[in-house]
């Protein structure tokens, strides 16, 4: 199975207040093959900088633009929702990702995804947990499941985004081995059904996560090499990997753990 195309996100550029100019340098010369841009109120506003990013579209495979706050009815009665969907008619493959809102009324998310399939952008929904605890962890995986399998109804008007550390993260309170099943529930899930996954990733010595104990993917507590083993063995559909950290060393390492465990 060869890798997926792996990509950075302007988190990278934390020290460049997360320039995403400085991230598509760093990418360029690190020859990877996708962007990541966090799409906020702030950098909407600027027109010059989005111009630019526009005019490296065809250096990458994607770009993927994530939008802040949650797939809720806040965000779809928004004039920043507005604002986001003007500037994504301008790019060559709009898509966008945004965080699953555990609180939404399910029948309301359908409504909300069947009314924004009818405009152009691709929704990219991440995995996202606002309450702790095991019961609600589940409770939130399971709806998550049942929105797609609702929404396939009229075909993939959303896509999958898998970010695998909140799965570990110590507030869902999962051991390491129900994160892990939890984590292969989902993959075949989506593998079964074939639908392009996206994956976030980073890696940490801590379940804490805490950007001190960040490491490289496949060096921390977070069980990849199983996780990989499992993709290897059931061939789901990997659209692409994001990796999501705050330095520029540890995606160059990630990558090649990544690029291995897909030989």
């Amino acid at each position: 199975m060869s890798p997926p195309p792996v990509g950075v996100a302007n988190s990278i550029s934390q020290n460049f207040q997360f320039d995403p100019l400085d991230t598509i340098e760093f990418a360029r010369q690190g020859n990877f093959e996708m962007l990541q841009i966090f799409l906020n109120k702030a950098l909407l506003a600027q027109s010059d900088v989005l111009k630019s990013v526009i005019a490296q579209q065809d250096h990458f495979q994607q770009i993927f633009y994530h939008a802040e706050g949650k797939l809720n009815t806040d965000f779809f009665n928004s004039d920043y929702k507005k604002q986001l969907y003007r500037f994504l008619a301008t790019t060559k493959s709009p898509q966008y990702i945004i965080h699953f809102d555990e609180h939404e009324n399910i029948d309301q998310l359908i409504h909300m995804i069947e009314a924004l399939d009818k405009e152009a952008p691709a929704i990219f929904l991440e995995n996202y947990f606002l309450q702790s605890g095991k019961i609600n962890a589940e409770k939130n995986l399971k709806k998550y499941l049942a929105l797609f399998t609702l929404s396939s109804n009229f075909g993939n008007a959303i896509y999958p985004v898998l970010d695998i550390p909140r799965i570990f993260h110590k507030n869902l309170e999962f051991t390491s081995e129900e994160g892990l099943e939890w984590c292969y529930q989902i993959i075949n899930f989506f593998g079964n059904r074939r639908i392009p996954l996206l994956l976030h990733l980073i890696d940490a010595t801590s379940s804490e996560q805490g950007r001190s104990n960040f490491t490289a993917v496949g060096q921390g507590y977070i069980p990849y090499d199983k996780i990989f083993a499992f993709i290897e063995k059931t061939r789901p559909l990997i659209s692409g990997i994001v990796l999501e950290f705050e330095d520029k060393i540890n995606p160059l390492t990630s990558r090649t753990y990544i690029y291995d465990a897909f030989q």
